[in-house]
This record gives structure tokens, sequence and C-alpha cells, in this order.
């Protein structure tokens, strides 16, 4: 059988520390707006639950990335913390409040939004303070990322990169052919359509998940976290991948060379083929392994997705 798949959430105390995720917040004036805002600080990490295709990395409890961006009550304002203390001019901040606004309009409750919209926010307020284009891209690759944080949780033991996935979808078919028992086969396809999520593989997801959905021994809640999966997978996450797509094209025209620029590249080739770009992502893809500056490790998850892409 394949390995377990488990949930994981921070568990916080009463003070100013959240044992469970190793991480400590304060309160700092809002950048702003009035009145304060917690900024989350990291003490501790690990990255047991290994990374996706487009290297969103996973801790084995919950992930900072839910605690790293900061947002004002008063205002919405939004920013990583590490960004809080940065003075902001004022020529700005009409424009700020209006890329608050514009942003606000999208929320599903426009007053309590998701760590995701809330990363749409902060990426919007970036732009218009004249951010590097890459550093907006990693605000919208994060809001993608906390958003199936919420559909996939964590796979304990690790899942590192498309190959991985691969290997435990290749054993999970195996394991599909064999006489499970219902429950053994529900569990095993909400687990495999976790997993092809992670690594971009989304026909199989999408197979997965339909087959899951049509069993008849789905509770409420069973059920309605497979429809949750779906629309984060299908409607939430993409959104968000196409605005980093944008901003990584432009951040790659800016910067051409050195491994940010190189990593950048790599991203937006996954993001091409995890949107269905076929083309754009084998031609992106190609221009990864090419460059000098792409890290081996890169350059060998590029060649392995080529082939997956038929090339």
């Amino acid at each position: 059988m394949l390995y377990a798949l488990m949930l994981a959430t921070a568990i916080a105390s009463d003070g100013q520390f959240e044992k469970a995720t190793g991480i400590r917040y304060e309160h700092v004036p809002c950048p702003h707006g009035e009145g304060s805002v917690r900024k989350y600080t990291k003490l501790t990490g690990n990255t047991m639950g290994g990374y996706d295709s487009d290297l969103a990395r996973y801790s084995s409890r919950t992930q900072f990335r839910t605690h790293a961006i900061s947002t004002c009550p008063s205002s919405y304002f939004s920013a990583l913390g590490t960004e809080l203390d940065r003075p902001i001019p004022e020529v700005h901040r009409s424009a700020i409040d209006d890329a608050i606004a514009q942003s606000r309009s999208e929320w599903a409750d426009a007053e309590n939004p998701e760590v995701w919209e809330r990363y749409d926010t902060a990426a919007r307020i970036a732009g218009v303070l004249g951010r590097d284009p890459i550093d907006v891209a990693e605000l919208y690759l994060a809001a993608s990322w906390t958003a199936r944080d919420a559909a996939v949780g964590i796979y304990v033991g690790g899942l590192n990169g498309p190959q991985a996935a691969r290997q435990i979808l290749d054993l999970g078919e195996q394991e599909l052919a064999k006489d499970l028992t219902p429950d053994s086969r529900k569990v095993l396809r909400y687990n495999l359509a976790r997993v092809a999520h992670r690594g971009g593989f989304n026909a199989d997801r999408d197979r997965h998940l339909s087959a899951y959905a049509k069993l008849s021994n789905l509770t409420a809640a069973e059920a309605e976290a497979g429809r949750r999966m779906r629309h984060i997978a299908k409607v939430v996450e993409p959104r968000y991948q196409r605005a980093a797509v944008m901003a990584l094209q432009a951040g790659i025209q800016h910067r051409p060379t050195g491994f940010r620029s190189a990593r950048a590249r790599y991203q937006l080739a996954d993001l091409h083929r995890r949107l269905g770009n076929r083309d754009r992502a084998v031609a992106v893809f190609k221009q990864a392994v090419a460059h000098d500056d792409t890290p081996a490790d890169l350059k060998e998850t590029a060649r392995y997705l080529l082939e997956v892409l038929g090339q």
C-alpha cells in the first residue's frame, strides 16, 4: 500500500509562541492604515513534506507560508512580514488603496479573506510599489501554494518532485487492480488525486477525483473534500498561476541571467505545463535545460518533464 497521507494543523497557544509550528509573532505598526498587525517569524522548520514540480516546499507541520503574509485589520494592507518595516512613499498611498479595493472585489468574503486572497492583495501592492517582477511572481506563487495546501494537505514521509509523484501514481494503479475493501479503495483514490495534483499531473488528478466522487461509501464530509480539491485545483490555483506567469515573464526579461532567473524560468515552464499550455511549456523547459545558470537538479527535472510532454 502507498505511504500514509495525513493533514497536520497548527496548535496555537494562548501566548505569543506556536510550539507545534516553530513560529513566533509580535505586533508591529501597520505601514498603511491604523493600529498594529501581527508579524510572524519562523523559528524552526523542516522539509520533510517534500516539494512539488513547481518547487512548492512542505514542512511536516503547518506551512510557514500560511503565516508569512501579514494583513492589517484596519486597511487590509498586506505584505510579507519581512516587508513591513519598509517605508511607503506618500505618492503611492492612493494607488495602494485602489489595489486593495480591486483585490477585495474578488474575495469570496470581503471581510474575511482567505490566505491566498491576502497574497493576491500583497502582490498587487508590490506591483504598485515597483517591486521586482520576480518578487511579485513569488507572491502569486505563494497564493497558489496556500490554496493547494488547503486542498491536498501534507504527505508525511516526503514527496520529492514529479518523478517521485509518478512512481507513487504507478504503484497506486497496481494497488487499484487488487481486491481492495471499499474503504481502502476510497482512501487510495483520494490520496492518489492529492499526489497527482502535487506532481502537476492534471489528467491523473481529474481521473482519480472523478472515480472518487462516484463511490457509494463517501460521507458528506468526504464528498465535500473531493469537491473542494477539484474547485481549488481547477479554479483557485490557476487564477494565481496565470498572474505568476505574467510576472515571471517580465522578471526574466528584466533579469535574464543568474540563479534567480534560472529558477524563475523553470517555474514559468512548469506553470505553463500545469495550466495546459503544452507548447509554451516545452519551449521554456528547453530554455531551462540549455541555460548555463540552471542548477543541475532543475535541469534534470526539466528533462524529465520534457519526456512527460513527449519531447
